[in-house]
């Protein structure tokens, strides 16, 4: 298995709720096992757990029930942005894309009033490896990851954008050379 930067590491709570995300609900002694909770959270003791756990619980983010952690409403919106975070950082530590020769464009004008959610779809991009053509015009030339699809189709964010992938662009000499392709 790749190893991930401990620079890159989550916390063990966000681990623990991009885990959620991606398996909905499993018990509370697989949780170190976990894909997610092994690759980004470094060795944790088990006093660790039950506190973070109890801290999660706390905190309404997940609910225990006969030895099973579940997602709260409030936790179903967080863990999605633990799970954008926990892809972030695999799909950057296992890049190994080959262009396809296509193109994939992203536009949007997300509202003042979402501002965090304009910034915080700017960062993923960012991360993914996009390069911004113009004011919110995004551009990439590998196929885009599911997690990036996940939260382009988030209530918040889908209404303002819109994504195109084309084989024909003009010009595009200088986005080869920004995206280093022959």
């Amino acid at each position: 298995m790749a190893q991930v930067n401990k620079k890159k590491s989550l916390s063990l709570a966000r681990a623990i709720l991009a885990a959620l995300w991606h398996a909905k609900s499993f018990s509370i002694k697989s949780i170190p096992k976990h894909p997610y909770v092994q690759l980004l959270s470094n060795d944790k003791k088990a006093a660790t757990y039950r506190s973070t756990i109890s801290r999660l619980t706390n905190s309404n983010l997940v609910k225990r029930g006969d030895g099973v952690l579940t997602l709260t409403e409030t936790g179903r919106r967080e863990s999605l942005f633990a799970f954008i975070a926990a892809e972030s950082v695999l799909y950057k530590t296992n890049f190994f894309q080959k262009w396809d020769n296509a193109w994939r464009i992203l536009f949007f004008d997300i509202p003042e009033a979402k501002r965090r959610h304009r910034d915080y779809l700017r960062k993923v991009l960012r991360q993914v490896g996009f390069k911004e053509l113009q004011k919110s015009i995004w551009v990439y030339p590998y196929p885009v990851p599911s997690f990036l699809k996940e939260l382009l189709l988030y209530d918040d964010i889908r209404p303002h954008t819109r994504f195109i992938t084309t084989d024909s662009l003009d010009e595009d000499l200088d986005l080869k050379k920004r995206f280093n392709l022959g």
